[in-house]
Formats: C-alpha cells, sequence, structure tokens
C-alpha cells in the first residue's frame, strides 16, 4: 500500500471515529437548556418565575459522563456562578431532565 492510500485509510478511520463519538455523546447545551425549559413548564414554574425562560439561557453547560443507570450526569453552572448536577435521558422526544 502506497503513502497516499495509508493517509486516506487513516483520515477515513478518524472521520468515522469522531462521527460515531458524536452519536452516542450526551446532551449539547441546547440539548439541557431545551430539557430544563420543558420540565419548568411541565411544573408550572411560569407561575412564580415568569423570567425562567432567560434564566435557562444562561446556563452553562460544564460537562457529562455517562450514568450508570442509563442517560448522562451533566454539570451545569448557572448565571450566578453555582454548579448544579442533573441526569438528562434520551427519548423518542429528545432530551429530558430525569428525576
Amino acid at each position: 500500500m502506497d503513502a497516499s492510500m495509508v493517509c486516506v485509510r487513516a483520515a477515513f478511520i478518524a472521520v468515522t471515529a469522531i462521527a460515531l463519538a458524536a452519536c452516542s455523546g450526551g446532551p449539547s447545551e441546547s440539548d439541557v437548556r431545551d430539557a430544563m425549559i420543558k420540565q419548568a413548564e411541565a411544573s408550572g414554574v411560569r407561575m412564580v418565575a415568569p423570567d425562567y425562560k432567560e434564566t435557562i439561557a444562561k446556563v452553562k453547560l460544564v460537562g457529562c459522563e455517562k450514568a450508570e443507570r442509563g442517560g448522562f450526569d451533566c454539570d451545569v453552572s448557572t448565571a450566578q456562578g453555582s454548579v448544579a448536577n442533573a441526569r438528562f435521558v434520551k427519548t423518542d422526544a429528545g432530551w429530558s431532565v430525569a428525576n
């Protein structure tokens, strides 16, 4: 096999590995925010905190690890600088916060 074929093969393997890692990864920052908004709306938070969407929009995803009980345990930071942990699971309707 010549050098150009080795390079093409190595590039193909690298791209495939990256694509597969992305498919099996945890939620993105926007996935986390969307799941938090869905949970807040389901709990009726708009009655006591009408600006909840603006608050959730400031949440930053710190990182996620695959959870033993399914889904991903993710650390998120708030606008106030505190860090919280929540478990997110993928459903047919998208990501959701697991209780």
